[in-house]
């Protein structure tokens, strides 16, 4: 698999915050990703869209139940469904309690934006914290119709015409090794559900941090996955869930856009060391997969794990260290959590090194 990771500078075309001064610089890239004929090909997105609005919060957070309803400085008005025609999630950045976190917004006003807490606690958001309100990625904008070559159009919307396939994995059931739940085809007509009625899927949301399955058939040609935008440049959460029940596989995209060592990727804090290198004292994994090997329905190809402070690799025998291992960008992985005493969802804070 070919990865080449490129970071640069960029001037913004306009103000990126209303009402505000405007941001001069700001740092953008692409990578390039090979994905293979007849084959899998796990990816993530590790670039954001241009943010629609970046400012500060003013005063204290206004909560109810699910909802939290944060008012801008700077008196911002927000014209009718600026944020929800298309599909928004607020990011909050800077040094505040909350920065790297990420949260739908679900309405607006003028002055003012509400957004879905996912039950989080925002006692820590203070006056001052600032955020972003971004554009969530759809399957119609990170693979336009018109424009991209990543994926190979489908003649029909019937299962004989249907050749490169998009595959979700499936986020919302309990347990290890688990199918994408979720496939999208593009036709010259745009995206379409493989479901009962074909719904249409353009506007489809890729969550930010989510990986995905490129899917090209056998009698197509390789393509490349070519990512780019804006670089997050901020500390990034991503949630992990983990579950009494048993083991809880994430399959996540790492959200930076340059390769990561292990040693950098800030999981002490969020992952369960294992007691000694043999399996049956194995705690936390984090599994890679091979998008060189040819093949569907692919599962993580390389594991690893940590003991006393230091990571291993699962070779069967020697459990090399594996500290400066890297992670390559644009590349989707899995996060699988032992069993925990209770059900919850923990947060991973990642620190760029760039």
């Amino acid at each position: 698999m070919d990865i080449r990771p490129l970071l640069v500078s960029a001037i913004l075309l306009g103000p990126v915050i209303s009402g505000a001064a405007d941001v001069a610089s700001r740092i953008v890239g692409y990578n390039v990703v090979d994905c293979p004929a007849g084959s899998d090909t796990i990816v993530s997105v590790p670039f954001h869209r241009p943010a629609s609005f970046s400012g500060a919060v003013q005063g204290t957070i206004s909560v109810n139940g699910s909802g939290a309803t944060i008012t801008p400085k700077a008196n911002p008005v927000f014209a009718a469904g600026e944020f929800t025609n298309e599909s928004h999630y607020l990011q909050f950045v800077g040094a505040g309690a909350k920065a790297g976190f990420v949260y739908s917004v679900t309405t607006h006003v003028t002055g003012a934006v509400t957004i879905d807490t996912g039950g989080d606690d925002l006692s820590g958001v203070a006056d001052g914290d600032q955020f972003e309100i971004i554009p969530h990625w759809t399957l119609e904008t990170l693979f336009p119709k018109a424009t991209q070559t990543a994926i190979h159009v489908s003649t029909s919307k019937l299962s004989t015409g249907r050749k490169s396939r998009i595959l979700f994995f499936d986020d919302t059931t309990g347990g290890i090794a688990l199918a994408p739940d979720r496939v999208y085809f593009l036709t010259a007509a745009g995206w379409f559900q493989s479901d009962a009625g074909l719904p249409a899927a353009d506007d489809v949301i890729i969550p930010p941090g989510k990986a995905f399955v490129i899917r090209h058939p056998a009698t197509e040609l390789a393509t490349q996955f070519i990512p780019h935008q804006m670089v997050v440049e901020s500390s990034y959460s991503t949630p992990l869930k983990a579950r009494s029940a048993g083991a809880q596989d994430n399959v996540i995209g790492l959200m930076r856009p340059v390769p990561v060592k292990l040693s950098d990727l800030d999981l002490a804090a969020t992952f369960e060391e294992s007691a000694s290198n043999d399996s049956g004292d194995r705690a936390d994994e984090l599994l890679v997969y091979d998008n060189l090997a040819a093949a569907v329905n692919k599962q993580p190809a390389t594991s690893y794990f940590r003991v006393s402070g230091e990571w291993r690799k699962d070779d069967g025998s020697t459990y090399p260290a594996s500290d400066m291992d890297e992670i390559s960008p644009s590349t989707g992985l899995v996060i699988r959590k032992s069993a925990s005493t209770a059900d919850e969802t923990l947060h991973w804070i990642n620190t760029p090194t760039y």
